[in-house]
């Protein structure tokens, strides 16, 4: 009998307005990087992230939103009663002219370090320069918002004025990141409530920024979250459903605990037909066999349930992460759309499928195409150099970690 589980959420009115709300602040953010043309000083960049801000207040555009476009643009304005007269006076670019109209700003960042993160900016001026043209040229592979939360975690403290706390420079960054980034994939990581209750479900409460970003990364496209502004506004919800879930029936094997990943027989395969059908088996068992030989200290299983029939799974490869991969010796269009299937629907069975990452392994590198196709999709993708199936290469957010294994 299969256990009840809750698999999607829904926004409700006042989320969905919420939602709608972040999206307006990236829309918004978005726009005034395109239109700025010379380089980024400290106090621009503490303006931009003022627009992420809010205020206890229904009307924080007065006290945040308006002065900063007008620092931003170097205009002057005296604030009326009203948004559009506030900011007709601005001489603005008319894209972030009609973004500025909406409602913005979703952060409640703690006034103590609202004012002394301006000299903060100023001080780490190029190398937040430098993040903010690196999250602009994000791509589908998120490894590189990775490396992005890694320069972060760079970054010194945020000092209170009186420097008797110290605040993380990813809770103050994070939220631009996320709303400069294309996809629409980097996490917001601040100290709200929702977000620090989701982390300590996916026990990352205490990790580096890095790996907090890759565990809330893996969420998206799951349960229903589109892109991590929904993963902010749905934080909260989020944490009932997700390590831990299963949906399967409850006596069956499925996921870590399998069976261990059986050595196949490719020579006694040939040798009973030399159909293609036959020759297609004895590759993709070369494949999974070869991976015990490149990855010697990670445990590795494949699936035996009727329903998660996976080829592999290694265990731990990332700390608590395990890795869903599925072999193909062929990467087609063909082969490659019935790896993403049964990928997305092998870990939806998993118990742990919040910390479980997906792989698609073939021989020789795919084409571009469909490189970006899979990495669009979380999926890193893994090739063995050639038919020998001797030295994997790789690329995606699994990749780094897949190699410090080999």
């Amino acid at each position: 009998m299969a256990i009840a589980a809750r698999r999607v959420v829904s926004p409700d009115a006042s989320q969905r307005h919420w939602y709608n709300t972040e999206c307006n602040t990236a829309s918004l953010i978005q726009a005034v990087v395109r239109n700025r043309k010379e380089p980024w000083s400290g106090r621009d960049i503490w303006n931009l992230l003022r627009l992420t801000w809010i205020t206890n207040g229904s009307e924080h555009w007065k006290v945040l939103k308006v002065p900063a476009l007008a620092d931003l643009f170097r205009g002057t304005i005296q604030t009326t009663s009203d948004l559009q007269g506030s900011l007709d006076q601005l001489r603005l670019p008319p894209s972030v002219r009609r973004a500025a109209n909406h409602g913005s700003g979703f952060v409640n960042f703690r006034t103590v370090w609202r004012n002394s993160a301006l000299p903060w900016c100023e001080q780490n001026r190029e190398l937040l320069s430098e993040i903010i043209a690196a999250v602009r040229g994000l791509g589908v592979n998120d490894q590189e918002r990775i490396a992005v939360a890694l320069t972060i975690r760079s970054l010194p403290r945020i000092p209170s004025p009186n420097d008797k706390a110290l605040a993380d420079p990813g809770n103050l960054l994070s939220p631009l990141i996320a709303c400069l980034d294309p996809k629409m994939r980097f996490p917001v990581v601040n100290g709200r409530e929702g977000v620090t209750k989701l982390l300590r479900k996916l026990h990352l409460a205490y990790s580096t920024l890095d790996d907090q970003v890759k565990g809330l990364i893996g969420i998206i496209g799951q349960f229903g979250i589109s892109d991590a502004l929904m993963l902010d506004v749905l934080a909260e919800d989020l944490k009932e459903i997700t390590i831990g879930e299963t949906i399967v029936p409850s006596e069956a094997v499925v996921g870590p605990g399998s069976t261990s990943l059986p050595t196949y027989d490719e020579a006694e395969r040939t040798a009973v037909l030399k159909s293609r059908t036959v020759m297609y088996r004895a590759r993709h068992d070369r494949m999974t066999n070869a991976l015990r030989s490149v990855l010697p200290k990670t445990k590795l299983e494949a699936g035996n349930h009727q329903d998660c029939r996976y080829d592999a799974m290694a265990l731990g490869y990332d700390g608590d992460r395990d890795l869903l991969i599925e072999a193909k010796p062929d990467h087609e269009k063909g082969d490659v759309r019935i790896a993403v299937g049964q990928l997305l629907d092998y870990r939806r069975f998993l118990p742990g499928r919040t910390g479980t990452d997906m792989a698609f392994l073939t021989i020789t590198k795919p084409s571009q195409s469909y490189m970006n196709f899979l990495l669009d999709l979380q999926i890193t993708v893994l090739w063995y150099e050639d038919e020998r199936c001797l030295r994997l290469r790789g690329e995606g957010k699994a990749w780094q970690a897949i190699e410090r294994l080999m």
